[in-house]
C-alpha cells in the first residue's frame, strides 16, 4: 500500500467502516419494521460507498476533484435504486414515512453495494 498517503488510507477506511455500520444499522430498522430509519441510514450508506469508489478511479492525492465534480462522479456511481433516488427531493423522500416491504430493496441494494465496494477496495489496497 505504499502508492497511498496514511492519511488518505485512514479515509478510505473510515469511509469504508461507516458505510458498513450504516448499512447494519438499516438491515436492524428494517428488521423492527422501520422502514423510514432504515432509509435514512441505506443512503447515507450508499453515498459513502460510492464515494470510495470515486476516489478509487481518481485517487484524490494525486487528481483532486472540486466538490461539484465529485458529487457528479458519486451520483454517477450510485446503485440503480439510488440513482432513481437521487433524480427526486432525497431530502423529501428520506424524510417521507417508508413501510418496512417499500424500503427493504433499497436496503437490501445498499447492503450488496456497500460489501462489493469493501471487497473492491480490499483488492485495490492489496495490489498497491
Amino acid at each position: 500500500m505504499s502508492g497511498v498517503p496514511t492519511r488518505w488510507r485512514s479515509v478510505f477506511d473510515d469511509q469504508i467502516d461507516t458505510a458498513s455500520q450504516r448499512s447494519a444499522q438499516a438491515d436492524q430498522h428494517l428488521a423492527e419494521g422501520d422502514g423510514t430509519r432504515a432509509m435514512q441510514q441505506a443512503y447515507p450508506a450508499v453515498i459513502s460507498a460510492a464515494t470510495v469508489q470515486v476516489w478509487m478511479a481518481a485517487p484524490p492525492w494525486q487528481v483532486p476533484l472540486g466538490a461539484d465534480e465529485l458529487q457528479r462522479r458519486v451520483r454517477e456511481r450510485l446503485p440503480s435504486l439510488f440513482a432513481a433516488l437521487t433524480e427526486l427531493d432525497v431530502q423529501h423522500a428520506l424524510t417521507s414515512p417508508w413501510q418496512g416491504a417499500d424500503a427493504e430493496p433499497y436496503v437490501r441494494e445498499a447492503a450488496s453495494f456497500v460489501s462489493q465496494t469493501a471487497e473492491h477496495y480490499r483488492q485495490w489496497v492489496s495490489e498497491e
